[in-house]
């Protein structure tokens, strides 16, 4: 009988079964042969624990209704019990349906009639009767406390075994999984939890911080929103907005109405930037390997920077939609493979921004540059500069910065460092100098040119896996939304910078919504 109690399921006080804690998934999940019985199990518990909560609030309005009505019917057996003595009748009206009504007068009585549902009606002294409401009332009270202290377990007993499913499901250690994070919205196959533990950040988030999740994902729902809902993202916009839920919500949607205006979702399975050989000639910006902490390495070099020519090459509105499909494939698959390797969240990027060139002579160009980037970052890819360095600074550069400074959040601020010329003893103590390239004081010089190469661990077999947006049913279904649009890849640009249709050379109109941006903003991350 010992033996039976002890390997009993605990269970809370009504009986749900708590979820089991696995210190280690290697308990669980030794081999590949494990993987798939092991997400069965946990999902079904997981289904069983979403159908109680289910049922669970079902009840728990059911009760909201119920225990306003016990309450008012009890108030009216003790009038009638106050007025049980008097000789008057009390005067009222009678509803005959939901828009007649007739006056009734109800003499003093020493018994009511309650109605018990299913056609049953019985008769009740005041005294009994009263007795019964006040102990239906107590008991409804009862149950919904109790159901909503089942609420609340049953959340901790799905939040545990989500986070136990999604350890095995990827075979990583639960305690690189973020305990935020929500199977129906997280569908992650690398770390996710970050490495420092700052306030707000996967892994590290407080009480009212994880409801603070939720309500943003509900708020965003009820308007419609489906995508991105996933926990990484929502953490970023609710840090961007200093976890002020409605201020979040505002941010989110409108990232939301620009995604669509550009129809960037299905931009990216499409992306053909044919004149990007050229375009680098004028404004090299590429991603190159990673920093000590596991961050994709980011250039830009804008002292080459030429309006006039570049917009022979190509149009504002191509420049700023490769800077957006640029952010898109930074979050898969660099990002991704950057966790994958670091044991550990990487959602940011270390930045380096070549000014070698930059004179007061297209300053206002350069500058221009940095002022859109800033609002682009910040507004539709928030919480993505993890560090800043601004190389070559020219002679009174401080000046400038003064006034760019103005631009941008003081959190962000502090991410970035001026350096002057001599700035490859700063740059080799964040960056390895395998990983820098020669041009910068490092020691890569990758064979087509580290501008081309793309290197990093995201083209490395053992890290490198398929992007969304790499997939043939992506690009597929991305074709048919861009049909008639002006980001249809069949849309060509002449060498006036002018988009028209492969087939007439007729210009094409943009879509209704967008305007013309200026300048190209930097793909800072």
């Amino acid at each position: 009988m010992a033996s039976q109690q002890q390997d009993a399921t605990p269970s809370n006080p009504r009986g749900i079964p708590t979820a089991p804690f696995v210190d280690k998934v290697e308990d669980y999940v030794s081999t590949r042969a494990d993987v798939e019985p092991t997400l069965r199990n946990f999902q079904e518990m997981i289904s069983k624990y979403q159908f109680m909560e289910l049922n669970l609030q079902k009840r728990m309005g059911g009760l909201n209704d119920k225990i306003p009505d016990i309450q008012k019917t009890l108030d009216s057996v003790r009038f009638l019990k106050l007025r049980k003595d008097e000789s008057e009748p009390v005067e009222t009206t009678f509803e005959l349906n939901d828009t007649l009504y007739a006056k009734a007068k109800i003499p003093p009585t020493e018994e009511v009639y309650i109605w018990l549902g299913a056609n049953v009606m019985l008769a009740y002294e005041i005294d009994e009767a009263e007795a019964l409401l006040e102990s239906k009332l107590s008991t409804a009270k009862l149950s919904l406390s109790n159901c909503e202290e089942d609420l609340d377990f049953l959340r901790e007993q799905i939040t545990l075994s989500n986070t136990v499913k999604m350890a095995a499901q990827t075979q990583i250690a639960p305690e690189l999984v973020a305990p935020e994070l929500d199977s129906n919205y997280d569908k992650f196959d690398y770390p996710t939890k970050a490495a420092v533990a700052q306030d707000g950040h996967p892994g590290h988030c407080t009480e009212a911080q994880k409801a603070q999740i939720h309500q943003l994902r509900m708020m965003l729902e009820a308007e419609g929103i489906t995508s991105r809902l996933d926990t990484l993202t929502l953490l970023r916009f609710l840090r961007a907005r200093k976890f002020d839920v409605n201020a979040a919500k505002a941010m989110f949607v409108e990232f939301d109405k620009w995604r669509k205006e550009i129809h960037l979702d299905a931009l990216v399975p499409t992306w053909d930037y044919k004149e990007k050989e050229q375009m680098l000639q004028y404004y090299p910006q590429y991603y190159h390997k990673t920093d000590i902490d596991g961050r994709p390495v980011y250039i830009e070099q804008l002292g080459s920077i030429n309006l006039t020519e570049m917009r022979k090459i190509t149009t504002d509105e191509r420049m700023l939609d490769n800077l957006a499909v640029e952010y898109e494939k930074c979050a898969d698959p660099r990002f991704p493979a950057a966790s994958a390797v670091k044991g550990s969240l990487v959602e940011t990027c270390c930045t380096i921004m070549d000014l070698k060139g930059v004179s007061l002579g297209n300053a206002s160009q350069v500058y221009g540059y940095v002022k859109q980037a800033s609002v682009i970052s910040q507004n539709y890819y928030p919480e993505r500069l993890g560090k800043l360095y601004m190389i070559n600074a020219p002679w009174g550069f401080s000046a400038v910065w003064g006034m760019v400074k103005g631009w941008l959040d003081p959190v962000t601020v502090k991410k970035i460092d001026i350096l002057g010329s001599s700035y490859s003893k700063e740059l080799l103590k964040q960056i390895p100098a395998e990983n820098l390239p020669e041009k910068f004081g490092g020691k890569c010089v990758c064979k087509e040119g580290c501008h081309n190469s793309n290197a990093g661990p995201w083209q490395e077999p053992q890290w490198k896996n398929k992007a969304w947006w790499d997939k043939p049913e992506a690009k597929q279904q991305a074709l048919e939304a861009l049909k008639g649009t002006s980001k249809d890849p069949h849309v060509l640009v002449n060498e006036g910078g002018e988009t028209v249709t492969a087939a007439t050379g007729a210009a094409v109109a943009p879509p209704a919504g967008t305007a013309d941006a200026g300048a190209p903003a930097k793909a800072t991350a």
